[in-house]
């Protein structure tokens, strides 16, 4: 006859974990857990590649709406900051010379009008950050006489 004490041992044996059980556990639940992590890595890079490139074109629309009243012929080159932390500076190279003669009766005979590359450069954190090229208008108002002839 065995002992009473053996039979309860046994029985709190069997309804537990061994060690053996928990590591293939521990084993599985990690196998099973390395796609979840790779997604939400790579759900974290696109996310912040998405944010650098709002950023990005934040920073393109600002210095589009600056550029409007910016005038090539007038400052070919310069630097101006937008915010405390994002300075821009361009560099305007001719495409079309500025024409120099005055054609009387014509609706631009009063301007010197030439056609420029502008190259912006942003510079954030006085790093630069990047850099794009428009293509803009250079005017300047000069006065015609009548004969067509500069005065």
């Amino acid at each position: 006859m065995k002992p009473a004490g053996h039979a309860n041992r046994r029985a709190g044996l069997a309804s537990g974990f061994t060690l053996l059980e928990a590591i293939v556990a521990l084993t599985v639940i990690g196998i099973a857990m390395l796609p979840v992590m790779s997604f939400l890595a790579q759900a974290t890079r696109q996310l912040s590649a998405a944010a650098d490139s709002n950023r990005r074109v934040f920073a393109q629309q600002a210095v589009m709406a600056f550029s409007e009243a910016m005038n090539p012929l007038a400052t070919p080159d310069g630097e101006t900051q937008l915010s405390p932390n994002l300075t821009v500076r361009w560099i305007s190279t001719p495409i079309a010379a500025p024409n120099e003669q005055s054609r009387l009766g014509g609706r631009l005979g009063g301007y010197r009008i030439g056609f420029y590359a502008v190259e912006f450069t942003l510079v954030q954190d006085q790093q630069d950050w990047f850099s794009f090229t428009a293509r803009k208008i250079g005017y300047e108002p000069r006065s015609v006489s009548l004969t067509g002839l500069p005065p």
